[in-house]
This record gives structure tokens, C-alpha cells and sequence, in this order.
């Protein structure tokens, strides 16, 4: 107890017995200079009890607002905290080598228009479903500041060597996954292909550990660290990094019940699923491929046959891009 809210509890109990005489008693304490100067001996004691109600009204106020803080911090009620620097238990890289993206796409002077917001995270990109799995956008953005949103100096080099002038980032939220996206605006296919490789981990001879001071290889950080994604990595998940021409796609998915990165399971379907983020980057193909003249190379693919791209939309089908299942 303070000081204060001990003379409030004292003066509290003075007051009780001075309100107990009758009115006669009362009014032999209005004159005098002795009465007067009771009265001024007592306004301190008011002053303190008030100061002590103030202060316990204070101290009630910073507990109650406490217990709130507590709250929303411990059900990740919208709290945005630094997101976690972190990495997939599995990681893949798709697309490298000669198909119609790395052809049509292949340089940043084939295809020099930057990406824009609407592009990436316009109103197609809102809402992502097939295979009955469904996402949906929760935070994105776009920033020329590459080195930002990667951790990891091996694979920062990487970006700032394949000349990355910009990065489009995403959350995506789902009933059953959570996941990542991220585009690379690189120079060319090559630099793509390089960056994809700095995010992977040195490969070993089986059963073979790493050494305990090697470095861990860097990867993509989500634009937010708000729940569920102050848990990316802390869980069983997975990434596929493709490279489409001079642009690097990264699709990194978890299930929202994972808790150990030691429950494996097959996410195949929700990193297909969330792939299709980067169906922009199929138009920006169909509009170059249009512009190209007849018996162009590359005018006659995207049929879905073997080692070639279907734009997906266009037909109804569903095709992993790159594999042409």
C-alpha cells in the first residue's frame, strides 16, 4: 500500500466519527480562530484521500488496460509483430531450363513494363481456389527494396548480383493452410535461376549432418508477423521456388494445426493451389506472345503437351505450370 492510500485509509475513518455528532456539536465548531484552524489542519488530510482515490483509480486503469494488452497479444487479435526469420522443412525450385516462360520472359528487355498492385494483388488475385482448397488475400505489398524481404546474406548477394529491382510479397489465409507468396523482378532467367539456388540448403550424402557452426541459408520473410504467421516455420512446411523468365515465384505453405516440424505431410495440393499467384505473369506472356509474328518461336506452345505451359483460366483445365500434367 502507498503512502497515500495509507492517510486516505486513516482519514477515512476520522471522518466516520465526526459525522456522528449531533447538529448542536456541529455548530459549536463553526467560529473561533481555534475552529478555523482545525479546519486547515484537516483540508490536507482531504487533499491526500483525494490523491489516494486518483491513484487507485490510475493503478486500476494500467492493470485493466494490461490485462487487455495480454489478451490480444496471446490470441493474435490483429497484433502486427516483426515476422519470424525462418525457413521451410522442404524446399524445391521448378522451371529451370528451356520452356516457353523462360523463352517469352526470359530478359527484363523483353518484358520491361514493372509490375504494379493491381497486377499482383488486384481483385483475380483476391481470392486463390482449386483441388477445394481455398486462400485468400490478407496482406501484400509492393516495395523496390529487395534486400528487405529476405534473410540470409548469401541470398541477398544473389538478389543484389541478379540486379532485383522489385518485390511483390503476399499473405494468404485459408481454413486448413496458411502461406507466403513472393515475385522477384530479376534481370534474367539465369539470375532468377541463381537466386532460387542461394535459397536452397548444401545438399549432404545421406545420413550425413550438417556441421553445427555451417551457415543456414537464408529464404523469403513474410511482409507480416501477425497470427498465424508468428508461427511460419515453427511447424511442418513447405516452398516451391519457380523460375518464370526473369521473375522468381516463391509459394510457401503450412497447415494451420502444425506445431512440429517433424509431422510430415504431403502439401503438394495447397503449394498448386497458391501457385496460381503468379497468373499474371501468364498474361504478360500471352500479351508478348501475341505481339510476336507468325511461326514465332513459341507461337505454337502452351497446348499442355509435354515440357510446356497451359495459361490457366483459359480452357477450364488445371495444370501444374511448368510440368504440363
Amino acid at each position: 500500500m502507498s503512502p497515500s492510500e495509507a492517510s486516505a485509509s486513516g482519514t477515512a475513518g476520522r471522518r466516520r466519527k465526526n459525522s456522528e455528532p449531533d447538529d448542536a456539536e456541529r455548530a459549536s465548531r463553526t467560529g473561533g480562530r481555534r475552529r478555523a484552524g482545525g479546519r486547515r489542519k484537516r483540508e490536507p488530510k482531504r487533499y491526500g484521500r483525494l490523491v489516494g482515490i486518483v491513484a487507485g483509480v490510475l493503478v486500476a486503469a494500467l492493470i485493466g488496460l494490461g490485462v487487455v494488452l495480454y489478451l490480444d497479444r496471446g490470441d493474435g487479435g490483429g497484433t502486427d509483430g516483426p515476422a519470424p526469420h525462418t525457413r521451410p522443412v522442404a524446399y524445391s525450385v521448378e522451371g529451370v531450363g528451356d520452356n516457353e516462360m523462360n523463352t517469352v520472359l526470359g530478359t527484363r528487355e523483353a518484358d520491361s513494363r514493372p509490375l504494379n498492385e493491381g497486377e499482383l494483388f488486384g481483385d483475380r488475385s483476391a481470392e486463390i481456389s482449386s483441388r477445394g482448397i481455398e486462400f485468400t488475400l490478407r496482406d501484400s505489398e509492393l516495395s523496390e527494396d529487395c534486400a528487405a524481404a529476405v534473410w540470409g546474406d548469401e541470398v541477398a548477394r544473389a538478389l543484389a548480383d541478379a540486379d532485383c529491382t522489385q518485390v511483390g510479397r503476399a499473405t494468404y489465409v485459408g481454413d486448413d493452410y496458411f502461406g507466403v507468396t513472393a515475385i522477384f523482378n530479376l534481370a534474367d532467367a539465369e539470375a532468377s535461376g541463381a537466386v532460387a539456388a542461394a535459397m536452397a540448403e548444401p545438399e549432404l550424402p545421406e545420413g550425413e549432418e550438417p556441421p553445427t557452426d555451417a551457415p543456414v541459408p537464408g529464404f523469403v520473410i513474410a511482409p507480416s508477423g501477425a497470427a498465424p504467421f508468428d508461427r511460419l516455420g515453427s511447424g511442418y512446411s513447405s516452398a516451391e521456388a519457380t523460375v518464370s523468365g526473369h521473375y522468381l515465384v516463391v509459394v510457401w505453405v503450412q497447415p494451420t494445426d502444425s506445431d512440429s516440424v517433424e509431422e510430415r505431410v504431403s502439401l503438394a495440393s495447397p503449394i498448386v493451389t497458391l501457385s496460381n499467384f503468379r497468373d499474371p505473369l501468364y498474361r504478360r506472356l500471352v500479351n508478348l506472345r501475341e505481339d510476336e509474328p507468325t511461326g514465332a518461336p513459341g507461337a505454337e506452345t502452351g497446348t499442355g503437351q509435354e515440357g510446356q505451359e497451359t495459361v490457366p483460366g483459359t480452357g477450364g483445365e488445371e495444370v501444374v505450370p511448368g510440368t504440363g500434367n
